[in-house]
């Protein structure tokens, strides 16, 4: 019997129970003989657990006893201690009391010690300046120059001590002339030493010229010797192309950095890199010509600035990295910033402009679409459009290139510049496209009055458009799809943009627009603000949409009026329709009355509506490819386009067979307006022109009807009009059932005034 969970806090009594109980397997023993067995086992375990108890408090209350006799030993102890500190604290007060006085005394004796040590001291040292500058001269005769440097040593360390005698000044020049004569000394044997690469007579060089407080010039000697040499490795002719002698320069510069910091880490121990960084800086500064006029030549001459000038640029990056190797691990980095900044510098005018060479990149590549030189015979629409196609991939291709060139050549920083030249690059993109789109307009005869094209070229002219559609499609999915690559590549360059590289980060990105463009740095931050703000997202090629969008609607009016041609020539054409007016010579005249008297449902409806209805009712078939297609380019531009009549404006939600039904829809409400403005504008309507009207009218209410398009109310109040008497027509007018506009214009028709 497990009892251990007798001692868990949240022990439930029934649970245990039951739980024991379901633990009974034997059947040959009953259920009632099982229970007694635990009970008896639980009283067992109840007497134990009791004699337990029983046993321990026996134990307790017996040894309580001497537990209260230790507590009340170390009680007294702890108040002897306390006295015991007291008595102390009272002897040390009265201590500090008694001897105060003699403290004091102690303190001004030993103070005056230490001012005659000083004295002491001031005096050896007057003595010792005395004794050194006597025979200073003898020395310098002697051409000893260790000798020489530990007697200025000597006269250092007394002028130190005598900073207050009133002919210091004095002393000072003298000791200041008599280094400039060592130093004239030394100079051969440093520059020989130079020369011969002697480390251990360059060492010895050293100490001197750090005794004298003149390791500064020292390092300066360094660098006037080794900076020509440097220099020399520069060969630039007019005459080549400057990549090849680019890279061997920086080969050969980081070889010489590999050697130098060999050897100065030996000369010069407590600042290698330092010094090292001050003979670069001074060497790349000086070189002849000037490595920025050789660049700004090399790009300038070049048939392809900006390919040049990118790997021009990659050159000196890579020179940086390899530098960066090469000092991996050593942790003093000071002087190394200025080497990396005159690295980068001569590129910063270039780097400034470089969005305008992305500009002309992205206008010479325009051209090669030539969609300013198309023609358009009519046997080559589709082909157009196929071409206008072909380019979206293209332009979106030469994007991707140009951020990824971007990041190359000026490590995001030129981001903001580029966005610019993208937003006027696919301006003028999408302007070319709807030149081309006016064009297509024109050929197929969408803006010429009565112009209609055969049913064959209709054909042609919609599959035209509707492939024109799925372009512009391509071109939203495309821009979503580059702005979230702008925005990952912007996210990824936050650290580096956030901690550009600066003389504690000399190997960071360079921030060239702080210098030579502050306001397009500020540009850059605040778009990286925006993305890390968004999440990682921002619609920064917003204005780029935009333009799509546009162009998008463009098309779609283009697609829109390739259906609706047909019907807006042949709706346009009912006011001058001879048909209206048989039977009357004159507006004076009354109709024949075996015509007014025929009844409405003999007539037929006329030639031109039944036309109309025939065009509609092959509608879905036209529009198939919308819901038989699997498309995503046409499915995004149709849902964020707007037609002529759609009920709402703005994205439309829905699968392709909803959208075939919005086009239907907008066909079918801009057939009925049309057709309600065209009858309206009759001149004259007599009684049987009128039946015939009502009776055209309810043909395209049940046309309509057919397409699940429901006729607007202005339509059916115009079906009740025409097929009514003049009493009927008068007694709908008195009740205010139909709109009284319509009630005027039809009075005007038919003479009812």
């Amino acid at each position: 019997m497990d009892l251990t969970r007798f001692s868990d806090p949240d022990f439930d009594v029934k649970e245990w129970v039951n739980g024991a109980l379901r633990a009974h397997k034997d059947p040959t023993t009953p259920l009632d003989a099982y229970a007694s067995t635990l009970v008896m086992k639980l009283q067992l375990f109840i007497q134990e657990v009791n004699s337990t108890i029983e046993e321990t408090s026996a134990q307790i209350v017996q040894g309580l006893p001497k537990v209260l006799r230790d507590v009340e030993s170390v009680r007294q102890e702890a108040q002897l201690l306390k006295e015991q500190m007291t008595v102390v604290k009272e002897d040390i007060k009265l201590i500090e009391s008694n001897t105060a006085h003699s403290m004091k005394v102690l303190v001004e004796v030993d103070s005056m010690k230490t001012k005659m040590v000083a004295s002491q001291r001031a005096l050896q040292e007057a003595d010792n300046w005395t004794t050194l500058s006597a025979d200073v001269e003898d020395v310098f005769a002697s051409q000893d120059l260790q000798k020489i440097s530990m007697k200025l040593v000597g006269m250092q360390q007394s002028l130190t001590v005598l900073h207050d005698v009133p002919d210091f000044e004095d002393r000072r020049r003298l000791l200041e002339s008599l280094k400039n004569r060592l130093e004239a000394l030394l100079t051969p044997k440093l520059m020989s030493a130079f020369y011969t690469r002697s480390v251990d007579e360059v060492k010895r060089l050293v100490v001197m010229f750090s005794n004298m407080e003149r390791s500064s010039q020292l390092r300066s000697y360094y660098i006037g010797n080794y900076k020509g040499e440097i220099g020399r490795l520069w060969c630039y002719d007019i005459t080549k192309p400057l990549l090849p002698s680019l890279s061997h320069f920086y080969d050969e510069l980081l070889s010489k950095w590999h050697s130098e910091y060999s050897w100065c880490s030996q000369v010069f121990p407590d600042a290698p890199v330092s010094t090292l960084g001050m003979l670069f800086c001074q060497a790349l500064e000086g070189l002849d010509p000037p490595l920025a006029t050789c660049l700004t030549r090399a790009v300038e001459t070049s048939y392809n600035p900006l390919e040049t000038f990118a790997e021009l640029r990659q050159a000196a990056c890579c020179f940086v990295k390899r530098l960066e190797r090469a000092l991996n691990g050593v942790r003093d980095l000071s002087g190394v910033y200025g080497v990396v900044e005159v690295v980068h510098t001569p590129y910063c005018q270039l780097l400034v402009h470089y969005p305008t060479m992305e500009a002309q990149v992205f206008c010479q590549k325009l051209k090669t679409l030539e969609l300013d030189k198309l023609h358009f015979p009519i046997d080559t629409l589709t082909k157009t459009a196929a071409h206008i196609s072909g380019s979206v991939p293209k332009v979106f291709l030469w994007a991707s290139e140009a951020l990824e060139q971007c990041i190359q050549i000026t490590e995001v920083w030129g981001l903001g510049g580029l966005l610019k030249q993208q937003e006027v690059f696919f301006s003028q993109y999408c302007d070319q496209v709807e030149v081309c789109v006016k064009n297509l307009r024109g050929e197929c005869g969408l803006d010429t009055r009565g112009g209609e094209a055969g049913k064959q070229d209709e054909w042609s002219h919609l599959h035209c458009a509707l492939q024109l559609i799925e372009s512009c499609g391509n071109m939203l999915l495309r821009s979503s799809q580059l702005n979230a690559q702008l925005c990952s590549t912007v996210v990824s360059h936050a650290p580096f943009l956030r901690s550009p590289a600066s003389s504690s980060n000399p190997f960071g990105s360079f921030p060239y627009l702080s210098t030579y463009y502050p306001d397009e740095h500020t540009n850059v931050m605040e778009l990286l603000t925006s993305v890390e703000k968004g999440g990682g997202e921002s619609p920064l090629l917003a204005s780029i949409t935009r333009r799509v969008q546009l162009l998008n609607e463009k098309v779609q009016m283009f697609a829109f009026d390739t259906l609706f041609s047909r019907m807006r020539n042949k709706l346009s054409s009912i006011p001058h329709m001879k048909v209206w007016a048989e039977g009357v010579t004159s507006s004076l005249e009354s109709p024949r009355p075996i015509i007014d008297d025929l009844p409405s449902f003999s007539l037929s409806p006329l030639p031109y509506i039944t036309e109309v209805g025939d065009y509609l009712l092959t509608l879905p078939q036209r529009l198939e490819p919308f819901s038989s297609q699997d498309n995503p380019g046409l499915m995004v531009a149709l849902k964020v386009g707007y037609l002529p009549g759609q009920s709402h404006e703005g994205p439309v939600e829905g699968n392709e067979e909803h959208m075939s039904g919005v086009w239907l829809e907008a066909i079918a409400k801009a057939t009925v307006d049309l057709y309600i403005h065209s009858i309206l504008h009759i001149p004259l309507v007599i009684n049987h022109t009128a039946q015939q009207l009502a009776a055209d009218i309810g043909y395209f209410t049940n046309v309509l009807a057919a397409l699940g398009h429901v006729p607007s109310e202005q339509l059916s109040q115009l079906e009740t009009l025409y097929s009514a008497s003049k009493e009927r027509f008068d007694e709908l007018r008195a009740k205010n059932s139909v709109s009284q506009q319509l009630c005027s214009i039809l009075l005007k028709q038919r003479t009812w005034q």
